[in-house]
């Protein structure tokens, strides 16, 4: 298959517009949710279903080009593009998930028996590339490969890959980020320890709510919205659990608990 370079630079320019339309409408729109709730529910119905179709064309197009392509560079140029598209239709995810999470009852959720053990260590690859470049050590254990619970399992991965990511952005390289899955009084508990920036103890009772960032975590981070923790503490209360987070303040890092049923 020959690869016209001005089709990628067209697709790549594709998802450059997409990225800055989106964070150029959210950073506006988030900046006046105190004065019109209303319109923030209006821009996310905008970006979930007229932006995600384009996306996932994007990214089926550059998908199938890759595969492809001969040419070294290129081949790593369309991969680029396919990660990059993605993370845009993960943020639409992520936005449609907010509104329905004010909706959302556990009949809206498809829950099945699974291994907590191998899920957890299968969202863990996904950022084995991420710790390696920020040379941020990750230790993993589980106390009984045997650990199951009911779950939905798309969407205790979004709460797993929140946490997790929380704790790579947060920490400065060369610090470490430890899980641990174990079962206590019949309830399966992952808890995700990081040596990272922490949190103020005046905080801690608002991590949780809708739209909050830490002033550190602002500072760390310019370009989060404060809705990946609601959205995981929404979930995992429909799995009939909680979320626990501790924290020894600024600077002592964090640890945050999930914890659901166990199932036999």
């Amino acid at each position: 298959m020959i690869i016209d370079l001005s089709h990628i630079l067209l697709i790549s320019s594709s998802v450059i517009i997409f990225g800055i339309i989106v964070k150029w409408l959210g950073g506006t729109i988030w900046n006046k949710l105190n004065e019109n709730e209303n319109l923030k529910y209006e821009f996310i119905t905008i970006i979930a279903h007229k932006f995600r179709t384009p996306l996932t064309q994007i990214k089926w197009l550059t998908e199938g080009m890759a595969m492809s392509e001969q040419d070294g560079l290129k081949k790593q140029g369309l991969n680029d593009i396919h990660h990059s598209t993605q993370q845009l239709i993960d943020l639409t995810g992520t936005l449609v998930e907010l509104t329905d999470s004010d909706n959302a009852t556990r009949n809206s959720y498809t829950f099945e028996r699974i291994n907590i053990c191998d899920l957890v260590h299968s969202v863990v690859e996904t950022f084995k590339k991420t710790f390696h470049e920020k040379n941020i050590f990750l230790a993993i254990s589980c106390s009984n490969p045997e650990i199951f619970a009911n779950i939905d399992k798309p969407r205790i991965e979004f709460v797993l890959q929140t946490i997790i990511q929380n704790a790579v952005t947060y920490s400065p390289p060369g610090r470490n980020v430890e899980v641990a899955i174990a079962f206590e009084k019949r309830k399966t508990v992952i808890t995700i320890s990081d040596n990272g920036i922490g949190i103020d103890a005046k905080d801690i009772k608002k991590i949780f709510t809708k739209f909050f960032r830490t002033a550190n975590a602002q500072k760390t981070d310019t370009e989060g919205f404060g809705v990946g923790l609601y959205l995981a503490q929404a979930i995992v209360r429909r799995h009939n659990g909680r979320i626990n987070v501790f924290s020894e303040g600024i600077d002592r890092g964090a640890t945050f608990q999930i914890i659901v049923p166990m199932v036999k």
